[in-house]
């Protein structure tokens, strides 16, 4: 009877076997994908003082949203799950969300990315990102400069001041052109400059810049009185050659294990009364290391416009810094980052142009030549002695003067 059991046992074994491996060969071919995914676009409620994101599924949601950067902190994360129908509530003073102020049009952006994940912990292919970005229009106001036309005249004479529109840039200090990758210690140049069609009724003061890696973390670079706080990041600036322009050299830096640098800064536009007063820095040559983690919101919440004064965010094009040794965070399936990578890496000293290979070649060319020319000529000189030397026939005289080589 335990024979018999055995045998059965036995004989069952091999057919689940087979059942096992072809299960798990069947595993290896095809993987099983998430059965859920979104449908149509995301609806944002842009609030008052929150982003609302709502997202519609094909099943029942059993995933989370988060902001991107912020996966840990539980007042970014949602997990409103048993529902086709899932969102997320973000504060805009919480989670890194990014306050912009504009003077054209006037008010104020908040950027913010979302990510809508089908699976609890892990990211898969049915995910997807988001990029929100929300304007809050602030309410006309018109600044005005007073211009005194004489003495004698007792009615005011105003000027309509257009906003002047600035931007932020990094670009490369020889070709001037906009960088948007670069490696660690390559030479940059800051450039801030507002545009606009009365640059003689405005000074600009550039001031609060930080820099942050794309997820939420910021240092303090330059403080809200316009001074560098570190120079091996950012020095004190220079203001001009032109109106409303100011710029620094700096050398390219990046976050540990990260890749993406943004760069932001305020810029205060002041009515010109007189000369523009440029900020007074004290000299960082001796001072020691003191950048600082900026704290979240430092930014108010409104665009700061009075009679006099108007405040406007400015950010720099992303920059992509890589260290060529290290390469953490750098995906290789990015052509653009690999191509750049490789660009970077490739010794620079043993590049030269053609006009130099030209010119190198043309050079080796003649001393070969010269060389060549001045060895056969001596080859030549000491062929034609040894003929005289054979022709030559010696002539023998005795004492007396007399010819003895003809023998006679």
């Amino acid at each position: 009877m335990t024979q018999r059991v055995a045998s059965t046992v036995a004989t069952l074994s091999i057919p689940l076997l087979l059942l096992i491996q072809a299960i798990m060969h069947s595993q290896l071919v095809h993987s099983i994908p998430i059965p859920n995914s979104q449908i149509g676009k995301a609806e944002v409620e842009c609030g008052e003082d929150t982003i609302e994101v709502v997202f519609l599924t094909e099943s029942v949601f059993q995933g989370r949203i988060y902001v991107v950067g912020h996966s840990n902190d539980e007042r970014c994360v949602s997990r409103d799950t048993g529902r086709q129908t899932t969102s997320i509530t973000v504060r805009k003073d919480q989670c890194g969300v990014s306050i912009t102020r504009s003077t054209n049009p006037p008010g104020m952006f908040a950027n913010v990315k979302v990510m809508i994940s089908f699976h609890e912990e892990f990211i898969t292919k049915v995910d997807r990102g988001y990029e929100i970005s929300c304007f809050y229009m602030e309410a006309d106001k018109t600044v005005t400069y007073p211009l005194t036309v004489s003495m004698k005249s007792l009615e005011p004479f105003t000027e309509l001041a257009e906003m002047p529109r600035c931007h932020y840039e990094v670009v490369d200090p020889i070709s001037m052109e906009p960088l948007s990758v670069v490696s660690v210690g390559s030479k940059l140049l800051h450039k801030w400059k507002c545009d606009s069609t009365s640059t003689n009724l405005w000074c600009m003061t550039v001031h609060s810049c930080f820099v942050e890696d794309g997820s939420g973390t910021q240092f303090v670079i330059l403080n809200e009185d316009g001074c560098a706080i570190d120079r091996y990041l950012l020095d004190n600036l220079e203001y001009g050659p032109n109106e409303l322009e100011a710029q620094k050299e700096a050398h390219a830096f990046k976050f540990a294990d990260k890749v993406v640098v943004n760069f932001q800064c305020s810029v205060r536009l002041d009515i010109r009364d007189g000369e523009c007063p440029k900020p007074r820095c004290r000299d960082l040559s001796n001072q020691k290391k003191a950048v600082r983690r900026r704290a979240l919101p430092d930014l108010p919440l409104a665009l700061n416009l009075t009679d006099r004064m108007a405040e406007v965010d400015v950010r720099s094009q992303q920059l992509d810094v890589l260290d060529t040794q290290l390469d953490f965070g750098v995906s290789p399936n990015n052509p653009r980052i690999a191509a750049q990578i490789r660009r970077l890496q490739r010794p620079q000293g043993d590049c030269i142009s053609m006009t130099s290979a030209v010119l190198g070649v043309s050079f080796c060319a003649s001393v070969i030549l010269v060389d060549f020319t001045f060895a056969y000529n001596q080859k030549f000189i000491s062929y034609i002695r040894a003929i005289e030397n054979l022709l030559v026939v010696p002539i023998i005289c005795d004492g007396s003067g007399r010819d003895l080589s003809s023998g006679s």
